[in-house]
């Protein structure tokens, strides 16, 4: 394949990437500054229309420098920004829980981020040449023990930042505000319960053009992409965009070992919910929803915990079909304050998930019948015994072949039980 682009903007993408650095760290200052400075370059530089073309040329090339790679998406998403000349209100959600260190400086503790102050800027410079754009960035404690909130509220107040706000599930729960229906406390939320009453808080207005966004407090997702999510839905009419890491063009660095976990999961859920099967990365914590389908998807809810991305999907995809769209992103992992790395909900989500089949789809099958069943009724007990003895078949393949490929039965998955 060659890159059919003006020489000029050739000679000076390749003089780009020989100064681009291959490995970012996401707690450095001058790395974070770097990337901006790459991407205003290609946004000034580059003609938009070679934007996709010189994305699918060089994203696949791993020697390509990593910086790069985030700025030239970056680059894109400001000059979806740009042309979108009406009125637009963008709000961004984050759930809070143990964010205490995460929110500090590096030199106040080895996993800081700073990723307020952080993802602040990362706002500020997408948007703050384009005055039709609103924003705000929602704050939601998910019941945090470590005081993440006040923190946050220390910092807004000392910076007297204007777009923040934030709030606390438990006083939402005190007040039987009808999106906590069903939580007693906080405890009982994982995530979900403070993202949809930040998705409620986010629309108690009617506003043009609006984007509901949730993304998670680390710095795993460069913030200067919203850009990518805001187009397809309000210029291609979707009702929601989603941030996918396994997208052609998508560009990911992962810690860690492949999860065999994670693909009998994704195997699994697939079986019961057919609806979604065009989708791969349910689990992305970077995605938007078109305002006004907002209360139509967020209560009443099953979920309140991990798995309530895929309850959202499951009833926008239900409200039209083949309306979510897939953003390839760039996604940096960083798992040092991660809530979730030794929980491994795999279990609970999966029984969530066998609800909202019998809850909510509308493609019923003797497949989904029988996943469904599986696992309503899995002891942990004998879920442990599977993860010992996850079926070769489904280990050996690449996610994206599960949207099809179904050979693996309950049958044989009840035997490895044994």
């Amino acid at each position: 394949m060659e890159l059919n682009i003006d020489k000029t903007e050739k000679i000076f993408l390749e003089d780009l990437i020989r100064n681009s650095s291959s490995i970012v760290n996401l707690k450095k200052k001058k790395d974070l500054s770097e990337i901006k400075e790459t991407a205003d370059k290609i946004y000034r530089k580059i003609n938009p229309i070679n934007y996709d073309s010189i994305e699918e040329f060089y994203s696949s090339n791993p020697t390509i420098p990593l910086m790069f790679k985030i700025a030239l998406k970056l680059a894109k998403s400001k000059y979806y920004v740009y042309r979108f000349k009406d009125e637009a209100h963008i709000s961004i959600n984050i759930a809070m829980y143990n964010e205490h260190n995460r929110i500090l400086q590096l030199d106040k503790h080895p996993n800081g981020e700073d990723f307020l102050n952080v993802k602040l800027d990362q706002l500020d410079w997408l948007f703050k040449d384009f005055k039709n754009y609103h924003w705000e960035l929602i704050l939601v404690d998910d019941g945090c023990p470590n005081n993440s909130c006040e923190i946050a509220q220390k910092i807004i107040s000392e910076n007297k930042y204007k777009n923040v706000e934030v709030l606390f599930l438990e006083e939402a729960i005190a007040q039987k505000i009808p999106v906590t229906k069903g939580l007693k406390d906080t405890k009982e939320s994982q995530k979900g319960g403070s993202i949809l009453y930040g998705m409620y808080h986010s629309t108690k207005k009617t506003k043009k053009n609006h984007v509901v966004i949730y993304t998670d407090a680390d710095l795993s997702t460069h913030l200067g992409q919203i850009g990518l999510l805001i187009k397809p839905i309000i210029e291609d009419n979707y009702l929601s965009a989603i941030g996918s890491r396994r997208e052609n063009s998508s560009v990911v660095i992962k810690q860690g070992k492949r999860n065999d976990r994670g693909k009998l999961f994704i195997y699994s859920w697939k079986r019961m919910l057919p609806e979604l099967n065009y989708i791969i990365d349910t689990q992305c914590g970077f995605k938007a929803f078109d305002a006004k389908i907002v209360n139509d998807i967020i209560a009443p809810s099953i979920e309140k915990k991990f798995a309530f991305d895929i309850e959202l999907l499951l009833k926008t995809e239900n409200i039209r079909k083949n309306s979510i769209y897939k953003v390839p992103i760039a996604w940096i992992d960083s798992e040092a304050e991660s809530t979730t790395t030794d929980l491994q909900p795999y279990l609970p989500m999966l029984k969530s998930i066998a609800k909202m089949y019998n809850t909510y789809s509308k493609q019923k099958t003797d497949i989904g019948n029988n996943f469904a069943n599986f696992y309503d009724r899995i002891t942990k007990e004998r879920w442990d015994t599977l993860l010992k003895n996850i079926p070769s078949d489904i280990t050996k393949r690449n996610p994206i072949e599960f949207s099809s490929y179904d050979k693996v039965t309950v049958s044989e998955l009840e035997y490895l039980t044994m």
